[in-house]
């Protein structure tokens, strides 16, 4: 049985994270009008509580506060348009100063590595490549009391010598607590993990 509560527990702080990304979604159904009043002075035998008691019992679940997971939610989707952001023009290093603010130290050495990837310039350079890229959704996947992982939909619009290209894309940004903020931990394609 206490399994069963704590997957409960799990279940309902996810609904109500995944409510939380969306902005002002609700996460409780919408119920049609109240039915007329009845001139019965019997109490109902169960009373629901009210939506508003009912968010708050949600709230209390998750392991972090609604305004703080909004604040993990908003960073992975500015890291993810600064890291799918970059200009042929622009020197490795200029890439990685944008992204060391928002960057947990445990993830530098990987984003350097990308960011040198001689291959991947050599080819921006040939095609004068510059990319843009704009978040278009964010969705929380995972919530732990040490994590959160933060599915980002990004669309790139890459221009280049020889016309411009657009795609898009899913990204796992996973952010561990700093402080009173975060740090971004860790980002691999959507399916490829952070689940």
């Amino acid at each position: 049985m206490t399994s069963h509560a704590a997957r409960a527990g799990r279940a309902a702080a996810l609904l109500a994270a995944a409510g939380l990304a969306c902005g002002g979604c609700s996460l409780l159904p919408r119920t049609a009008a109240s039915p007329p009043a009845s001139t019965s002075a019997r109490p109902a035998a169960t009373a629901s509580p009210p939506p508003a008691a009912a968010a708050t019992s949600l709230a209390s679940l998750l392991p972090f506060p609604p305004a703080r997971l909004q604040a993990a939610a908003s960073l992975a989707g500015r890291f993810t348009a600064a890291w799918d952001s970059w200009s042929w023009q622009q020197p490795p290093a200029a890439w990685l100063a944008r992204l060391r603010p928002m960057t947990a130290a445990s993830l530098e050495p990987a984003l350097a590595q990308a960011a040198g990837d001689r291959g991947v310039l050599t080819q921006r350079t040939a095609a004068r490549q510059t990319a843009r890229a704009t978040v278009t959704a964010l969705q929380v996947r995972d919530l732990t009391p040490a994590s959160v992982t933060v599915t980002v939909t990004a669309v790139q619009v890459i221009t280049s010598s020889s016309g411009t290209s657009r795609s898009s894309a899913g990204w796992a940004v996973t952010l561990a607590p700093e402080g009173s903020g975060w740090l971004v931990w860790d980002i691999e394609p959507a399916g490829a993990g952070n689940s």
